[in-house]
């Protein structure tokens, strides 16, 4: 049981590593990184967009112009509205991933035989 847990373990760290890969979809086919660094320049472009709408700073021509998605094409974020939209859709896409794979894990841990761990499913439920 013990090597066939560590298996499925890790088929579900698989899949959840796939999609984080592909990154967040967003409108227009195209794609946003959800590497750390590209978290993290994401959350930097949300305070920015929170500060401005408030009023504290303007609005940078460099966010305006667009955030560049993987496929290096620019998505325009023309207000800091905008870039809170993106910023909260990819924030709730990625947390999606990391909580469904959470859960998965969860439930491959305390599979108390073969049979229910073979009954986890690790490509199903990603993504609602």
């Amino acid at each position: 049981l013990i090597v066939l847990r560590a298996a499925k373990l890790a088929a579900i760290s698989a899949t959840a590593d796939a999609l984080l890969a592909t990154g967040a979809p967003v409108e227009g086919g195209l794609h946003i990184a959800l590497d750390d660094g590209s978290r993290a320049d994401l959350t930097a472009m949300a305070a920015t967009a929170t500060a401005s709408s408030a009023g504290a700073v303007t609005w940078p021509e460099s966010y305006s112009r667009g955030w560049i998605a993987i496929e290096n094409v620019r998505i325009p974020l023309a207000t800091p509205a905008d870039g809170l939209a993106l910023a909260a859709s990819v924030g709730s896409y990625y947390a999606s991933i990391v909580q469904h794979r959470r859960d998965l894990k969860d439930a491959a841990l305390a599979a108390a035989d073969e049979t229910a761990l073979a009954a986890i499913d690790e490509t199903a439920g990603w993504l609602a």
